[in-house]
């Protein structure tokens, strides 16, 4: 299983690799989403945790391999423990630009507002590192590594692994 499961790989990279560039004008749109549901039971306190983001990007290649772009996700959290309850929703307004590497690897940065129900936005620069496996010439798998480095009053800094599927059209 593990010998099928690296020739997969292999293929997959050796995919992406081959179909090597992305041109101008091409028009990018790429979606993810996590859901996360977990409960725990500690000495007789229990927790639980709902939730669910979803986001949407879209950009324009405006030369071979460079991109910028948009984006918005959405958010809800749920968590409930026997002393603490919290519900919070949110939305985020983002700007990116990437740059693909024999079209396939990717470096990127971003700047996002995240627009909490009860509270004032908070702005973080992101840094981003990922792979876009192309699976056929307009549809890829595209995992990345995400580090959000918070600005101003969002003294939080975040790390995040991804999954997306990206649709790139004119490629």
């Amino acid at each position: 299983m593990k010998i099928v499961l690296c020739i997969i790989v292999a293929l997959v990279i050796f995919n992406g690799i081959a179909n090597a560039q992305i041109s101008q004008g091409t028009i990018a749109v790429s979606t993810g989403t996590n859901l996360n549901y977990s409960s725990s039971s500690y000495k007789g306190s229990d927790t639980k945790l709902n939730q669910f983001n979803l986001n949407l990007t879209g950009g324009y290649f405006f030369a071979q391999n460079f991109i910028i772009g948009a984006g918005i996700a959405y958010s809800s959290t749920n968590y409930k423990s026997s002393s603490y309850d919290y519900d919070t929703k949110s939305t985020t307004f983002s700007i990116f630009s990437r740059y693909y590497i024999n079209g396939a690897f990717f470096l990127g940065i971003g700047y996002g507002s995240v627009k909490y129900e009860d509270l004032d936005a908070l702005n973080e620069l992101d840094f981003q590192v990922g792979y876009a496996a192309f699976i056929s010439d307009n549809i890829s798998i595209e995992p990345s590594l995400n580090y959000g480095l918070g600005l101003g009053d969002n003294e939080g800094n975040t790390f995040l692994v991804n999954l997306g599927f990206g649709l790139y059209l004119n490629r």
